[in-house]
């Protein structure tokens, strides 16, 4: 769990032999850039996996990710970015915690001065600011700030999701999200009991340090274009393991809603998808799930 809800609460924060047959549903590896062929479509799209907080530059390194967002004909992603400061409002009040529920409720007296402590240390505050959020918006903000301190250099504001949609807007074609903002804020912190939130943010808290290791190992993945090790580390043993419900709210479920519009979308006009990188991966991944529907797809490497 700890792997999984740090990649997706920093995708959260960013508000504020290739080719197989259709049929096999083999799941890929060895690319971000994947060409979407076959099923009726006249035109290829593509589709990406972004890393929501990796350096802008790195982009100059992905073969082909320009030139093909450069033909594309719409820009696919996972909530439209336009106004950011609505995104924040709104991402804000789905974070606040319910009036009738306190921290004292959610965690003993020693995993409650843990957190106070632990939260003072990183912000210069803890509980008496932070206590007004859900606790998986507590989880949110340390680990966005735990990675801003370990990547000081890094620039929230050139996220690939946002320069993407950005430069979609130059162009004047047009945007599209899979996803609103309240489908992703509930995916993160209301599908999910707030006792297991706590839980949930006690145990990151608690091992801060692994946290720092596999987000290390991701990124050095991410840059290697290793989706099928990124795919086996998020399903490596954990010390603090997903629940079936959590994986499904983040991630299966979410895939799921994708591929029910992805089709029409990609018929009407040839697209360029740019999604969190782990939404591609495995089993339940958007790769073997477009296969399935009947879509060729096959890694861009020039």
């Amino acid at each position: 769990m700890m792997k999984k809800l740090f990649w997706c609460s920093i995708a959260l924060l960013t508000f504020f032999t290739y080719s197989a047959s259709a049929q096999t549903g083999k799941e890929k590896t060895g690319a971000l850039l994947w060409e979407i062929t076959g099923n009726g479509l006249k035109q290829p799209s593509y589709i990406f996996g972004t890393h929501h907080l990796f350096p802008l530059s790195f982009l100059d390194s992905v073969s082909g990710v320009k030139r093909v967002f450069a033909s594309s004909k719409q820009m696919v992603g996972e909530i439209l970015l336009g106004d950011m400061a609505t995104l924040a409002a709104e991402l804000s009040a789905a974070g606040m915690m319910p009036q009738d529920t306190t921290w004292q409720m959610l965690l003993s007296d020693d995993d409650y001065q843990l957190v106070d402590k632990q939260l003072t240390a990183m912000f210069g505050t803890g509980l008496q600011s932070f206590g007004v959020m859900k606790p998986s918006m507590v989880n949110t903000a340390y680990t966005a700030m735990l990675y801003r301190k370990m990547y000081p250099n890094l620039r929230q504001d050139e996220a690939f999701d946002l320069w993407f949609q950005q430069q979609a807007a130059e162009r004047g074609i047009e945007v599209i999200g899979l996803e609103t903002v309240k489908d992703q804020t509930y995916a993160l912190l209301d599908a999910t009991s707030l006792k297991q939130q706590a839980a949930d943010l006690v145990c990151i808290l608690k091992n801060s340090e692994y946290v720092e290791q596999n987000s290390k190992k991701l990124n050095a993945m991410y840059r290697a274009a290793d989706l099928k090790g990124m795919e086996a580390l998020m399903l490596s043993d954990d010390i603090c393991p997903m629940s079936a419900e959590q994986q499904i709210a983040l991630v299966d479920a979410r895939n799921q809603r994708w591929l029910q519009k992805l089709p029409s979308i990609m018929a009407a006009k040839p697209s360029f998808i740019a999604v969190g990188c782990m939404h591609l991966v495995g089993k339940k991944g958007l790769l073997v799930g477009l296969q399935k529907l009947g879509y060729k797809v096959k890694p861009v490497l020039k």
